[in-house]
């Protein structure tokens, strides 16, 4: 019995000195791994295209010049993560070290995974152009890449556009049909907003963004109930300034 004791003993004794052993040569091998690339992977790209890998690269390379050949370890990941979290196009970074399967042994990558913001509608105006996001954060405009998006015009306050603009917009695209209705929103001096449809040739005069709820409902009913039968030819605008009222002008 007893040595069956310090059998299993020393079964245990050599089990513990091999992982050890292994455990130190793992960490002896990752202190000798350094930093021979960066590599960065932007999840959403088929989608938004705001941001390119090459920039990204460059912003870190520009940023951090003596990160390649230096040691994984000593990379400063959370200072890295928080400056690429200041692009205003970025949403979600997470930055991480990697020694698999790339280049020779020794050699490791730092890793860059981006998500970018996901714009729900542009901002047209003098002097600045932005997107908007679902969360009423903006992203600069730029003239290498255009998404397909509401477009809003006018001389339009950032807080409007957060406060009033935002949740009308999302309403909009929430709904499949005043989705494919609705193309652009005009804001005037007054706040009060023209909406241009896809379809037909009337202006929307929608007033202003409050009820904006009821007002699109009632524009709903009146196209798909009011229009059926032709509707869409023979007015030249529709007003939903007025509470629970749909007003048509004929051409």
């Amino acid at each position: 019995m007893m040595f069956k004791k310090f059998g299993k003993l020393l079964v245990w004794c050599a089990v513990f000195a091999v992982v050890s052993l292994s455990l130190g040569f793992t960490i002896a091998e990752r202190n000798r791994i350094v930093c021979t690339e960066v590599r960065v992977e932007i999840t959403d790209s088929t989608k938004n295209q705001f941001l390119r890998s090459r920039e990204i690269r460059s912003w870190v390379l520009s940023r951090y010049p003596n990160i390649l050949k230096r040691n994984l370890d000593y990379i400063d990941l959370r200072a890295i993560e928080d400056g690429l979290r200041k692009i205003k196009a970025v949403e979600e970074v997470a930055v991480f070290t990697s020694i698999v399967g790339r280049g020779k042994p020794g050699e490791g990558s730092l890793v860059v995974r981006i998500r970018q913001r996901d714009p729900q509608f542009r901002v047209d105006q003098p002097g600045r152009d932005y997107y908007m996001d679902q969360f009423g954060k903006s992203i600069d405009w730029t003239p290498n890449y255009t998404t397909r998006v509401m477009m809003v015009s006018g001389v339009i306050a950032y807080e409007f556009a957060r406060k009033k603009l935002l949740p009308l917009v999302n309403y909009i695209q929430e709904d499949p049909f005043l989705n494919a209705q609705i193309d652009q929103i005009h804001v005037g001096g007054n706040g009060n907003l023209t909406m241009v449809p896809r379809i037909g040739d009337q202006m929307i005069y929608f007033g202003t963004p409050d009820d904006y709820q009821a007002k699109l409902r009632n524009l709903k009913a009146l196209y798909k109930e009011g229009f059926k039968n032709g509707g869409w030819t023979v007015y030249k605008s529709i007003n939903l300034s007025y509470k629970n009222l749909v007003i048509c002008l004929k051409k």
